[in-house]
């Protein structure tokens, strides 16, 4: 992603259900410098994951206002690859980077839909397009029901498999014309925007 590209998934592909759900990534920048949208369906509504000036953040909007796990400090490095999720088990947000807890914040109610796409690399606007846009690489997108994470600390996977609970699963190598193929079983295979390219490089 050149700062200017995304990746849409239309909205009803994810359609996520109330209730407790993890957001993750691999990312390396190229530069973190202002306000960068990693993935996100904001908005006023729904959840995202911000990286600016290499701050990471992680965004519920519950009952009518966002409930924000951030981190304290800048912790991600441009050229180095970092795993960032956000979890929300229903009571509670927790951002982990890298496998280790970097913050949590209580947080409970219904979340605000919306039918904007799931935009990744980038912020969502009202119209749709994508915004903040992210200037690097993302790898291993993944979407799941529930909370997979919890505690202090865990070792992120390399390269996930899809279960059950996977609503997407982005491996970022292989595309075909303008989607990106996505491995859960929804299939929801996301467009290519701007000059987002498939790369084979991976996460060191």
């Amino acid at each position: 992603l050149d700062g200017g590209s995304a990746v849409a998934v239309d909205s009803a592909q994810v359609a996520l259900k109330q209730g407790a759900f993890t957001l993750e990534t691999w990312v390396n920048g190229s530069t973190f410098g202002g306000r960068r949208g990693l993935i996100n369906k904001t908005e006023v509504s729904e959840y995202g994951i911000f990286t600016s000036d290499g701050v990471p953040e992680f965004i519920v909007f519950l009952d009518g206002a966002y409930v924000t796990a951030s981190a304290r400090e800048a912790l991600l490095n441009p050229g180095d690859w970092h795993h960032v999720a956000g979890v929300f088990d229903g009571g509670e947000l927790r951002l982990y980077v890298d496998g280790s807890l970097q913050a949590r914040t209580t947080g409970a109610g219904t979340r605000k839909l919306n039918t904007l796409p799931l935009m990744i690399g980038a912020d969502v606007n009202a119209d749709g397009d994508p915004t903040s846009q992210h200037s690097g690489s993302l790898d291993e997108v993944r979407l799941s029901r529930g909370a997979r994470y919890s505690g202090e600390r865990f070792t992120p996977e390399r390269r996930h498999v899809a279960d059950e609970d996977t609503l997407l699963l982005l491996h970022a190598d292989a595309a075909l014309g303008p989607w990106l193929h996505d491995s859960s079983p929804q299939s929801a295979h996301p467009r290519l925007i701007g000059r987002a390219r498939v790369s084979p490089a991976a996460p060191r």
